[in-house]
């Protein structure tokens, strides 16, 4: 009998000790399951789709014959803003979740597109060419309350995107003869240059604890994602292959990644941790997938 509890005791303490090992050798991958918006021609025409950063619950939000892209999650999760042509030129849209409820937010002629939500909820920043070339503007949800950023008569500001306090927005500039990134108050005050020149770097992404910023740089003659302070300290290469990676976004804890690039051919949907560790491919169809958004 003594024999036996010693037994079931053993075997009870080599799963104890199995479980604790797996979970500690996995320490390092999130468990961030939460879904990514994103653009793609699945279907034969550029729509707004969603998927869980699992890989399940693949499927479709909007269904228009105009070009609907770059999409971003409200800080709610409940709404999300894009841009489409539907109503014959670029504007900003914003729809429910279940692709439900389009309002044109923006209504104007000229070029309105790559809106970003502010962290708080207040603001949608986004870039328009209704000045000329484009600018960095912000306005309401509602679309009230447009202020310009920016008002460069000479080069294009692009890509806004913000600080997790709603209190400064990154973006793509070409200010210095080449696409750089740059940083600035919410006012269009105190414009600092980020990322080193002559090589082009775009699409940038705060880190939701501020403490970095991702983007695409063509450093090593490709374009790969990397990670630089926003002090522009300590710029670290995150991937690294012959083919183009872009459009990085963050997961709302900041552990890890998500991008889209062509290294299997055509453009797909990856993640990674925030050290570029554990790339992970989570698309996997014949058409373009790109401009991925991390919800909440």
């Amino acid at each position: 009998m003594n024999s036996i509890r010693i037994s079931v005791k053993l075997i009870f303490s080599l799963i104890l000790i199995i479980l604790i090992s797996t979970s500690c050798g996995n320490s390092h991958v999130s468990k961030n399951i939460y879904p990514i918006i994103y653009t793609s021609n699945l279907n034969d025409n550029w729509d707004i789709y969603s998927i869980i950063s699992d890989g399940n619950n693949q499927h479709q939000i909007t269904n228009d014959p105009s070009i609907d892209a770059n999409p971003v999650w409200s800080p709610s999760g409940k709404q999300i803003a894009f841009q489409s042509d539907r109503s014959g030129n670029a504007d900003i849209y914003i729809i429910n979740k279940d692709g439900s409820n389009p309002v044109n937010i923006t209504n104007n002629p000229s070029y309105d597109s790559m809106p970003a939500w502010s962290p708080d909820g207040k603001l949608v920043a986004f870039q328009s060419d209704r000045e000329g070339n484009f600018d960095i503007y912000t306005m309401k949800p509602d679309g009230s309350d447009i202020k310009i950023l920016t008002e460069s008569t000479v080069v294009d500001d692009t890509n806004p995107s913000w600080s997790p306090n709603s209190k400064k927005i990154v973006y793509q500039s070409r200010s210095e003869g080449n696409d750089a990134i740059y940083t600035m108050n919410l006012d269009g005050s105190n414009i600092t240059r980020v990322t080193p020149l002559p090589y082009m770097a775009e699409t940038p992404s705060w880190s939701p604890d501020g403490k970095k910023i991702v983007f695409t740089y063509f450093g090593d003659g490709n374009s790969e994602i990397y990670t630089i302070n926003p002090d522009g300290t300590e710029i670290t290469r995150l991937s690294n292959t012959t083919e183009g990676e872009g459009t990085p976004s963050w997961s709302r804890d900041g552990k890890m990644i998500a991008f889209n690039s062509s290294r299997d051919g055509n453009w797909q949907i990856y993640i990674m941790n925030f050290d570029g560790s554990n790339q992970i491919r989570l698309t996997n169809n014949t058409a373009s997938d790109g401009e991925p958004n991390w919800g909440p």
